[in-house]
């Protein structure tokens, strides 16, 4: 196969570049505003997060007023809900 040599004006070049710098940086801007979003777990991960019982979460919804969406019968919580929970309950040794 025959390779093809193509000239390019540096003025065509530059601006293929600032092209490329613009969707750079709008891939960057689509992915920092995709970890922004807050995701849903169901019972089971959330437990899991905590490392306890789907029962023992259901007894935190009920003491902690911890919030949660009803979709139907299953019970969603909110991974921003959860890991505001764990920080009011992180303790400083100092």
């Amino acid at each position: 196969m025959e390779e093809k040599i193509y000239i390019i004006k540096q003025e065509e070049l530059d601006s293929i570049k600032s092209e490329l710098q613009e969707i750079k940086a709008l891939v960057a801007e689509g992915q920092k505003n995709s970890s922004s979003q807050d995701e849903l777990v169901d019972v089971q991960t959330a437990a899991a997060m905590f490392h306890i019982t789907p029962r023992c979460l259901s007894n935190w919804v009920k003491k902690l007023g911890l919030s949660y969406t009803q979709i139907g019968r299953r019970r969603l919580f909110s991974q921003k809900a959860l890991q505001a929970l764990i920080d009011r309950n992180t303790l400083n040794n100092k």
